[in-house]
């Protein structure tokens, strides 16, 4: 679940003539075995509460319901599992004009070209069945992995959008300073910057501060970029699903052990 957190009501632009709701659906636990234990069997689950989702987006004012997605979602064999089953869904249930995607793609090490980028949006395209995209991000910023790679990871969003694949690009766990790095050189191609996702929590006091300590928010409003927020309920901590006696297996068990004894005040 994505939260889109601006003042005011009404729907959000998520790219040039693309409003989308307020509250969106994330989809990094499809296909993900190692961190959610994903299996197969409850695609039906999956479908069904993409449906669900789906039949509250109102079919005025051409507003559409968000699903946020990436090209590494999805552990081993499974990679990219969440865009395909999000482009079958889409298609199955007839939902094209009420659902809008963003994927983000991974700024893997070997990914050193422009063109690499855009072969990744065009093989995330073919796995949702898709000619185009409504946003298409960056997953995370190279500044530091590798800072050489940078240029390539813009250049590859602005082809994206220049080739008709997407219809803005965006940015994903960036700060302000490298936020504003790619908005520059987006602009001075005439490529829309629509979406910095960041992990902005509702509970940005309690679990996460550090979006607004940065001057993220600051930088995003100055940019004119939308700024969505992930991971809403921090995993699920705030759902009041767990306690200190109660966590999830696999991996997250360690750090939700950590982190669970301090909820009970919060919820």
């Amino acid at each position: 679940m994505v939260l889109l957190p601006t003042r005011g009501h009404g729907p959000l632009t998520l790219a040039p003539n693309v409003e989308v709701e307020r509250l969106g659906f994330g989809t990094w636990a499809w296909g993900n075995k190692l961190l959610w234990g994903y299996d197969e069997a409850a695609d039906p689950v999956l479908e069904a509460a993409f449906r669900r989702a789906v039949a509250g987006a109102p079919l005025v004012d051409r507003r559409r319901f968000f699903f946020d997605t990436g090209d590494s979602y999805g552990t081993g064999a499974r990679e990219g599992r969440a865009e395909s089953l999000l482009g079958r869904f889409r298609r199955e249930a007839r939902a094209r004009r009420r659902v809008a995607i963003g994927t983000k793609l991974a700024v893997y090490p070997w990914r050193l070209r422009g063109e690499d980028f855009e072969d990744a949006c065009r093989a995330s395209l073919r796995r949702m069945g898709e000619s185009r995209m409504e946003l298409v991000q960056a997953h995370w910023s190279a500044a530091n992995f590798q800072p050489w790679q940078e240029p390539a990871l813009w250049d590859g969003l602005a082809r994206c959008y220049e080739a008709g694949l997407a219809g803005a690009v965006g940015t994903s766990n960036f700060g302000p300073k490298q936020l504003r790095k790619a908005n520059a050189h987006w602009a001075s191609r005439g490529v829309p910057h629509s979406a910095n996702q960041a992990q902005l929590h509702v509970q940005l006091s309690l679990l996460s501060t550090l979006p607004l300590e940065s001057g993220l928010l600051e930088a995003s409003s100055e940019l004119g970029v939308t700024p969505i927020g992930y991971s809403p309920l921090a995993l699920g901590l705030l759902s009041g699903k767990y306690d200190a006696d109660s966590v999830p297996a696999g991996p997250p068990r360690v750090l939700f052990r950590q982190l669970a004894p301090g909820l009970a005040p919060l919820l």
